[in-house]
């Protein structure tokens, strides 16, 4: 449970990462320069949008990755969703971030177990390797994290869950512990524990990032 507990965490720490680089780096680079470095993580953040809605048979119209700006600030790109119910709106909303965190915990698992193999294939491979890795991270992490738009009525829906839940409970409607069981086996807390190690690398490398932009502008004030 502890690992699980820890997840949530991570994740609501990479969430306040990904604001705090997208404040950062908007201080000294423009709107278009933004859009190209985040690039990569973009155009999966907005094809994990159009993938639920398909799923969920709500009809998409045109995706575009030409930054804009709207009402809710920078919109680094779109993909139009028709009206659906809250309960759709709300999981095509969120798609992004389990699709980012799918991603980097396999990314991570899959370079942390050919390590070996791409060191003693040759230097180069393993260094462009390593970059790529390192830039996948960095895009995908601070753009998974769906917009206030995206989330419209998502606050609703899970206290209205809340509510529902709740009140089963208390009148004794409860579901078998069987199920649960089966569900929260040693396998799904041994991936919990994995990924829970893998999500360190997007936080490090954030906090390293942005450590050194701090470093970088701090002594470049001082000279000044």
């Amino acid at each position: 449970m502890i690992f699980l507990i820890l997840l949530f965490a991570e994740i609501a720490m990479l969430f306040l990462l990904s604001r705090t680089m997208s404040k950062t780096l908007s201080g000294f680079l423009s709107i278009n320069l933004l859009s190209l470095v985040f690039l990569p993580g973009i155009i999966i953040h907005e094809l994990a949008h159009l993938f639920m809605a398909t799923i969920l048979f709500v009809p998409v119209g045109e995706m575009e990755f030409v930054p804009r700006k709207s009402a809710h600030g920078a919109k680094l790109g779109s993909v139009e969703i028709a009206d659906t119910d809250p309960i759709r709106r709300a999981m095509i909303g969120f798609a992004p971030v389990f699709a980012g965190i799918a991603l980097i915990v396999g990314a991570v698992y899959f370079f942390s177990s050919n390590i070996l193999f791409f060191q003693n294939n040759n230097p180069y491979v393993f260094i462009a390797v390593s970059l790529a890795l390192v830039y996948l991270l960095f895009a995908v992490s601070n753009t998974m994290f769906s917009s206030s738009k995206d989330m419209e009525g998502t606050v609703e829906i899970l206290i209205t869950l809340l509510i529902i839940f709740g009140a089963a409970y208390i009148l004794g409607f409860r579901s078998p512990l069987a199920y649960l069981e089966k569900i929260l086996t040693k396998e799904f807390f041994g991936i919990i524990q994995k990924s829970t190690i893998f999500l360190l690398a997007p936080i490090i490398l954030d906090l390293s990032i942005l450590g050194i932009i701090k470093l970088f502008t701090g002594s470049r004030n001082q000279r000044f």
